[in-house]
């Protein structure tokens, strides 16, 4: 039977930060003009053969540039979510930016899983070492609890991927992983502690 889940996990801080995220947009403009203006400047210089005065343009626009960047990068993951999609062949990660853009970030075989546990376990202690690059799809950092790790195999070597699941994604995947061998002893106290939050989120509600 052909197995499919979908779990959105989404950045309740976006709202919170609208304002301020607005206003970071409005800096990173300000700043790619202010790099792009000395560069339009160049050409006058490059004409009249001041290599000088090319150089000390470039240097001012640099500064520029890089503050764009970087305020683009965090304004970006403030303000990034992600969709989690199981199928009966493959486990997908696709990123949310602004609730607007989507792209897919990670497509791993369930076949090529060859661990999954809390962050904070033994067997993830063991094969950390192994993992040729460790990538990160989660929203929630300060909550390492329910953070999940999901080994597996690729043609480059092994990786890790970082996850924040709820309880009925683990079911899931359990579900569609073949060798439920896979799972290691520290997933069953993290559906337990999945369990105890709904329960609470239920009785408040």
């Amino acid at each position: 039977m052909e197995q499919y889940y979908e779990q959105n996990v989404t950045n309740k801080d976006i709202d919170r930060r609208a304002k301020r995220t607005k206003s970071l947009n409005i800096a990173r403009s300000v700043c790619f003009v202010l790099g792009v203006a000395p560069l339009i400047m160049t050409a006058m210089f490059i004409l009249g053969e001041m290599l000088f005065m090319v150089f000390v343009l470039i240097g001012i626009a640099v500064p520029f540039f890089v503050a764009a960047i970087v305020i683009g990068y965090f304004n970006k993951r403030n303000n990034t979510e992600y969709d989690y999609v199981i199928d009966s062949e493959k486990l997908t990660v696709t990123e949310v930016y602004y609730r607007e853009s989507r792209k897919v970030k990670y497509s791993i075989p369930l076949r090529a899983i060859e661990s999954v546990g809390a962050f904070d376990s033994e067997k993830y202690k063991k094969l950390q070492g192994n993992a040729v690059k460790k990538s990160l799809a989660i929203v929630n950092y300060d909550d390492e609890k329910s953070i999940v790790y999901i080994y597996y195999y690729t043609e480059k070597g092994r990786k890790i991927l970082f996850i924040e699941p709820d309880r009925g994604f683990i079911i899931a995947l359990k579900r569609s992983v073949s060798a439920l061998t896979v799972f290691d002893e520290s997933m069953n106290e993290l559906i337990k502690l999945l369990e105890e939050r709904e329960a609470q989120e239920n009785d408040l509600s």
